[in-house]
C-alpha cells in the first residue's frame, strides 16, 4: 500500500518467496505493540491522544496530525496547507525561529513535516528524556503562529524552490498529470505542492485565517511511540495540551467522483529509460473492498520475456478512492504503443479468467509482510498508527493487516471487474529524449521537507526548555561500581 506517491512512486516489487519467509520470521523481529502497551485518551479540547510503549530505543517519536491538507484549500489556492506546514517553523508568540532552530539542534534526534490532500503532519524524533520539550514546541504552535507579511516573504522563495524542482522532475510530472486525469473534477487531482502564481498571490494573512479555521486540538491527533513510561505521559500530555481552547472547525469540501474518462497523457523526459503506466480507480480506504482492491495482478512475465526492463503494479490509496496502475519501464527506442497494449492484455487477462489462488495469497502474505516490517522501527511505528488514525479512520494499524487476511480470491475477482475497465483507464507514458542538458534529479521530493537551519547562534530560551541544553547523564554499566 503506496502512502506517499512522491517518496515510493514505482518502488521495485519484492519476490514472493523473500516476502514468505519474512512472514515466517515476523514472531521473532517484529515488535509490534499489544494493547496493554497502548493509551489512548481524548482530551477535553478534543486532542486525540495515543501513545504506544515501545523500548526498540531510548528514544521517542512524537507525531502531531493536523486533519487538514490540500483538499481543504481554497480555490485558486492548492499549495495553501503546504505554505502553513512551511510557516508552522518561522516561530509562534513565546517561540521565535531562532530558539525553535537552538532546540531542534540541542536535540538531536530528527525532525520533519509533510503535507498531504487530508493531513498534515510534524515529527520529532529525539532522546527519550527531551519528549516534554517536543510537546511543548507542538503546543506552543497549536496555540498561535507568527504569519506576517514579512514573515511570508522570507519564506516563499524556498517553497517557490521546491515547486521548480519538482516541476523539472519527470517522475513527478508523470504521477501529478495521472492524479489530474483519474481524480479529475475532484479536491484529489492535485497534490499539495502548490504553484508560484498561488504562492505569488498568498498573504500572510490569508495563511493565518487559514491557520485559525483548522489548527485546532479539536482537529488533531497526537501519536507518542517510544521507550517512555504511558501514564506518566498522559499527565505531561494534558498538562501542555489540555489548556488549549477548542474551537468550530469548517466542514470538509464533498469529494464526488464522476465517471473515468478514458485520457492519454504524453510527456518527454532526459532520463535514461521511459516508462508506461495503464491506471484504473479502485476502491478508498473508507471503502469495505479497499483490501480486496490492494491484491492486484503481477506483471514481472514482462521483463523476463524481453518486453520491459521492468514491470509491476502499483497503487495510492485515499479516504474517498484509490489509484491504482500497472506501470512498466522500457528502454529508448522501444515502442511504448506495444508495451500498453500488452499490459492491458495481462489486466484483462485476470479479469476475465480470474486471479489464481495461489498468487492472492502469496501477494497477501508479501503485503501482511510489509505492513508489519513498517512498523519495525520507533518512527515507523508512529508513522503507521498516524497512517491509520489521521487518514484512513482506523482503530489501529492491525485494522489494515486483518483485513487484508480476511481477503478471498472471490473478493478479488469481484473488485477486479468492477475497476479494472480497460476502456476508460487512463494511459501514460514517459519518453526518453535526449536534449543535452542536464539531468533532474533522479527520483521525486521525499514526502517530508528541510528545515534543518544553516547555522544557529545562542539565544535565550523559555523556561520549559532550559533542560535540553543540560549535561546528558551518563548510564553506569552493569556489574561496575
Amino acid at each position: 500500500m503506496a502512502r506517499r506517491p512522491q517518496k515510493k512512486f514505482l518502488r521495485s516489487m519484492r519476490c514472493l518467496l523473500i516476502s514468505a519467509i519474512l512472514l515466517s520470521c515476523m514472531t521473532v523481529l517484529a515488535q509490534t505493540a499489544i494493547e496493554s502497551d497502548i493509551t489512548r485518551t481524548t482530551l477535553k479540547n478534543g486532542l486525540r491522544v495515543v501513545i504506544i510503549h515501545n523500548a526498540l530505543a531510548p528514544v521517542v517519536t512524537t507525531q502531531l496530525n493536523y486533519l487538514v491538507g490540500s483538499n481543504e484549500a481554497p480555490a485558486g489556492f492548492p499549495g495553501m496547507a503546504h505554505a502553513l506546514e512551511h510557516m508552522m517553523f518561522r516561530g509562534s508568540p513565546g517561540l521565535s525561529s531562532a530558539q525553535l532552530s537552538n532546540l531542534i539542534a540541542a536535540m538531536g534526534g530528527s525532525f520533519n513535516a509533510n503535507t498531504q490532500q487530508t493531513v498534515t503532519q510534524y515529527y520529532f524524533t529525539v532522546p527519550a528524556n527531551d519528549l516534554e520539550t517536543a510537546l511543548n514546541i507542538e503546543a506552543v504552535r497549536m496555540r498561535d503562529l507568527l504569519t506576517t507579511q514579512e514573515l511570508w516573504q522570507q519564506e516563499r522563495g524556498a517553497i517557490e524552490q521546491e515547486v521548480a524542482q519538482d516541476l523539472s522532475n519527470p517522475q513527478y510530472l508523470f504521477f501529478s498529470r495521472l492524479l489530474e486525469k483519474v481524480f479529475a473534477g475532484t479536491p484529489y487531482a492535485h497534490d499539495a505542492l502548490g504553484t508560484r502564481p498561488s504562492f505569488q498571490k498568498t498573504t500572510g494573512k490569508m495563511l493565518k485565517d487559514f491557520y485559525k479555521r483548522w489548527y485546532a486540538p479539536n482537529n488533531a491527533i497526537l501519536v507518542i511511540v517510544g521507550d517512555i513510561d504511558p501514564p506518566a505521559t498522559l499527565t505531561m500530555v494534558k498538562g501542555i495540551f489540555e489548556t488549549i481552547p477548542g474551537r468550530a472547525v469548517p466542514a470538509r469540501p464533498k469529494v464526488r467522483l464522476p465517471a473515468l474518462k478514458p485520457a492519454t497523457i504524453e510527456i518527454d523526459s532526459d532520463l535514461p529509460y521511459g516508462l508506461a503506466a495503464v491506471a484504473y480507480r479502485l476502491p478508498g480506504s473508507k471503502d469495505p473492498d479497499f483490501a480486496a482492491g490492494m491484491v492486484r495482478g503481477e506483471l514481472y512475465g514482462l521483463a523476463a520475456e524481453g518486453k520491459a526492463l521492468s514491470g509491476g503494479f502499483d497503487g495510492y490509496l485515499l479516504p474517498d478512492v484509490g489509484l491504482g496502475f500497472a506501470n512498466a519501464a522500457f528502454p529508448p527506442g522501444q515502442d511504448s504503443a506495444e508495451l500498453i497494449a500488452a499490459m492491458k492484455r495481462i489486466i484483462a487477462q485476470y479479469v476475465s479468467q480470474g486471479f489464481p489462488a495461489d498468487l492472492v495469497e502469496a501477494i497477501k502474505r508479501r503485503d501482511v509482510a510489509e505492513a508489519e516490517f513498517r512498523k519495525n522501527s520507533i518512527e515507523g511505528l508512529a508513522a503507521e498508527w498516524s497512517q491509520a488514525l489521521a487518514i484512513e479512520g482506523r482503530h489501529s494499524p492491525d485494522d489494515d493487516i486483518e483485513a487484508i487476511k480476511k481477503v478471498t480470491v472471490e473478493d478479488v475477482n469481484r473488485v477486479a471487474k468492477k475497476y479494472l475497465a480497460n476502456d476508460n483507464a487512463v494511459v501514460a507514458i514517459l519518453t526518453p529524449r535526449e536534449s543535452g542538458q542536464p539531468l533532474a534529479a533522479q527520483g521525486s521530493r521525499p514526502g517530508g521537507e528541510s528545515f534543518a537551519p544553516k547555522e544557529t547562534k545562542p539565544v535565550p530560551l523559555p523556561a520549559w526548555a532550559k533542560k535540553t541544553l543540560a549535561p546528558l547523564a551518563v548510564p553506569v554499566p552493569a556489574g561496575r561500581d
